[in-house]
């Protein structure tokens, strides 16, 4: 074997070695995203169970075998009092995404309300699903979900006449109740909705 064939073999091997190491980066971010994904469908999940028993465990009105479930439009909870919807202006404004929340007077977890906020800062920001409860000591504290969250919209589907109809919380709002435009309780017990 001549310098030249030593030469050329070494080329070669280099350009295999290049393209395999390559190949190999690409198969390791796909996988990197591929487990990103994953995460996020299963953090998902876990986010919509904890809103579903939320609402499964609620607190029934009198008269009526459907749970109160409160929701305002383009809204957000307020950090200092338990109930009550605030609409939250500059960085943490999410323009368009409802919240909730839901009560249940005979559970340890008697108040629960789901809400979501922008964090973080300039080109970093990104939408976050808290949940709300009370702590040990009865003030409210925030947890995070889900990140990676453009909004939350809520729809209430209700069973009318065999087809079911979908309504936005300011829909509903204005069906139940004048005075309180924003505030949803679904009480009449021939309505179901869908969960």
């Amino acid at each position: 074997m001549n310098l030249l064939e030593i030469l050329i073999s070494s080329l070669l091997g280099s350009v295999i070695l290049m393209s395999i190491t390559q190949s190999g980066y690409q198969i390791y971010a796909s996988l990197d995203q591929q487990v990103a994904k994953v995460t996020l469908q299963s953090e998902a999940l876990q986010a919509l169970q904890m809103m579903g028993e939320a609402i499964q465990i609620a607190s029934t009105p009198k008269g009526s075998s459907i749970p109160r479930l409160m929701v305002k439009d383009t809204a957000s909870m307020s950090n200092t009092q338990a109930g009550q919807f605030q609409v939250r202006k500059g960085a943490a404004s999410m323009d368009g995404s409802d919240a909730f929340f839901t009560t249940n007077k005979q559970e340890d977890m008697d108040y629960q309300a789901f809400f979501v906020q922008q964090q973080g800062h300039y080109e970093q920001r990104d939408g976050v699903l808290y949940i709300q409860t009370k702590n040990k000591k009865g003030r409210l504290q925030n947890d995070a979900l889900i990140a990676h969250i453009q909004s939350m919209q809520l729809q209430l589907g209700i069973k009318e006449n065999g087809s079911m109809e979908w309504y936005e919380p300011y829909q509903i709002s204005e069906r139940v109740s004048k005075r309180n435009p924003h505030w949803n309780s679904f009480k009449t017990s021939e309505r179901t909705p869908l969960t």
